[in-house]
This record gives structure tokens, sequence and C-alpha cells, in this order.
């Protein structure tokens, strides 16, 4: 056969090949439909750095699974209330949602520990809850495991890891805070462990949703709260209402975002796809904590020059205050809370086995 006979039938060929492309009503270019889509609302406001954050988890798992898995994404209040979203995927009004374990804390304290509780920052919180290596002890059992137990048994509910934040801003306060006294003074939003570590420390303390904060600052309903980290935080206008803006790494804390899959959902995915699905979320989780440290440090800039609030360091005094205090709370609870008792000596064990480092991790952060 010639060549000229060779290049005609392979132009033929090619002809024939995108002939049957547009006659089949496949594109070449196009992805391919999804196996799996799943209606997904998180917790936060549109806009919410940890809106951001936690549907990049989306992201990730839809790479992941190659597109075989793809998510329609709401923002908080557009199907459930920011604060039903635990329980709108319990009972399948949402197939999967993206909170934090602040929000679970109504059936089970304990959980809430897993999300900004005082005491650890986002590099050895993530050891705690997930290192698995030939030099942890083995009295410290892997307490991610530890809390997708307690959540299923009182939140019927599947629990991955989502996003893990940089340390969050300890306060946005209206007054300066110099003493021990001046916190005390303060009327403070906050939520979940942290806020209950706020009251037992003897602050005046208030709870509501996050859209409802920066308001509350203007109006002077309260002189103080706290949110989430820094660099999401000055979008939705938190450093526009505060003087002063306060960090520290142990006392405010890093949020462990999750994602919550409805169990019937989940059950019916096939095991290919559900190791793909925990396998991303891992990796979103380190991702967001890169993410969040770029982010943040550019954002005191920000916070200073445009919005005109002071970025302090928390004075020592109240920093080992709210620290002690936490301590003693937990373990005053955990006499009377089984699941708490758990966290907390397995929290005692890794501090013993662990907490010199974490001074040195805190410096490198």
């Amino acid at each position: 056969m010639g060549v000229k006979s060779k290049r005609f039938l392979v132009g033929v060929g090619i002809v024939l090949m995108v002939g049957f492309l547009f006659s089949s009503g496949v594109k070449a270019w196009e992805e391919p439909k999804p196996e799996f889509v799943f209606k997904c609302q998180t917790s936060w406001p549109k806009g919410a750095g940890l809106t951001y954050l936690q549907f990049k988890t989306l992201d990730f798992i839809e790479h992941w699974t190659h597109g075989r898995v793809k998510f329609e994404r709401y923002t908080g209040g557009e199907i459930v209330p920011s604060f039903e979203v635990w329980k709108a995927v319990e009972k399948g009004v949402l197939d999967c949602g993206l909170a934090c374990t602040c929000y679970s804390m109504d059936r089970n304290w304990a959980s809430g520990m897993f999300c900004s509780s005082v005491g650890l920052g986002p590099v050895e919180k993530m050891v705690f809850y997930h290192g698995d290596y030939p030099d942890r002890p083995k009295d410290i059992p892997k307490m991610w495991e530890y809390l997708q137990k307690i959540i299923r048994k009182d939140y019927n509910v599947i629990v991955l890891p989502s996003a893990l934040q940089t340390t969050e801003v300890f306060l946005y306060s209206k007054k300066p805070i110099n003493s021990i006294e001046d916190l005390k003074k303060l009327k403070i939003r906050s939520v979940g462990v942290r806020g209950d570590v706020f009251r037992y420390a003897g602050c005046s303390v208030i709870g509501m949703p996050a859209g409802e904060v920066v308001a509350a600052m203007e109006r002077g309903v309260i002189d103080a709260c706290e949110f989430a980290n820094l660099f999401g935080d000055v979008d939705l206008g938190f450093a526009d209402v505060a003087k002063y803006i306060y960090l520290t790494p142990l006392r405010a804390v890093p949020c462990d975002l999750t994602m919550m899959w409805n169990p019937k959902v989940w059950e019916k995915l096939p095991d290919d796809v559900k190791k793909k699905i925990e396998e991303a979320c891992f990796e979103a989780m380190k991702w967001s904590l890169a993410e969040c440290l770029f982010r943040d440090f550019q954002a005191m800039k920000t916070a200073e020059e445009k919005c005109g609030a002071k970025v302090l360091p928390l004075p020592k005094e109240v920093d080992a205050y709210i620290l002690k205090k936490a301590d003693e709370m937990y373990h005053e609870r955990a006499k009377k809370d089984k699941d708490l008792a758990g966290y907390v000596e397995a929290l005692d064990k890794f501090m013993a086995a662990y907490g010199k480092y974490i001074p040195l991790v805190d410096d490198l952060l």
C-alpha cells in the first residue's frame, strides 16, 4: 500500500470517529457525568473564610474521585439554619454537611473538644487526632476514631475531617485587655467549648450565629467576640468593628472543621469511592492549614492599615489564666461525663509524651 493510500485511510478513520462522537451526542472534551450527586450545606455564611475552606474539601473530593462524585453546594441558612446542619444530615434532609463540633455539643458536650478546645495548636492537634506512627505510645488511642464513636452514639452520622484552621483570633474587642479583670468586664460572643471556658473563667458570654455577630458589635450588644481565624474574619467585617485584635497560640485554638454524612447515603457508596473520599478529606485538612497560614499573615496588615484595628499578642497573665481555667474545667466536667473523661485521659497522656515539643512547633508557626 502506498503512502498516499495510507494517509487516505487514516483521514477517513478520523472523519468516521469524529462523526460517531457527534452522532452519539458525546463530546470528546466533556467530563463524564458524575455517578453520585449529593446535597451539601455548610453552617457558615456566603463569603466566610470557613465556607471557602470547607468548599475546598468538596473540590478535593470531586478531584480525588475523578468526577464520580459531585456536590450541590449551599451556604448557611439556604436549606436549614446554620445550627441545624448536624440534625439535617442525620434526618436525611441533607446528604452531607459541613460544620464544626461546636454545633453537636447539644447532644454530646465532649464532641466539642474536637473543635475549638483550649490547649492545643493546629500541628499538635493534627498529631493527637490523626497521628499513626511507630513512636506513638500505645496507650494513646486514635482520637479521630474516638470522635467517630461518640458522635455515632448521639448523632447518627458519619464524621470525617474537613479543614484545620490556624489558631483563631482570641478576641476582637472594642476595649483593651491588659489584665484578667479587663477580660472579665467584657460581654463576649463565644460558642462551643471556648465559650464554656470563658464562662468558667468568670466572663459574661452570649451565644449567637456568625451572621449576627458584627452587627451586635456595632450596636454595642457585645464588647468582644470570637469567630474564626483572621483572614476570613477580616472580609466579614470583624476587624472593622473592633479596636483591638488579640492573638495567642493555645488559648484561641484552631478549629477542626468536620464533614458529616447521613449513614444511609454513606453505606450505599462503593468501598473504593468511600476510600477516595476519606483520603481527599485528610489531604484537604492538611492543605487548609498551609492556606490559612499564608492568608492570615497577610490579613494582619490589612486589619491594621485598612480597618484601623491593632493586632496584639494576648497579655501573658491572661494567657496563663485561660489555660489554667480550661484545664480545671475539663477535669472537673470529666468526673461526670464519661466521653469527656476518655478524651481528657488521652490528652493528659499525649501532653506527657509530647508537651515539651509544643512550644517549639508554635515557634515555627
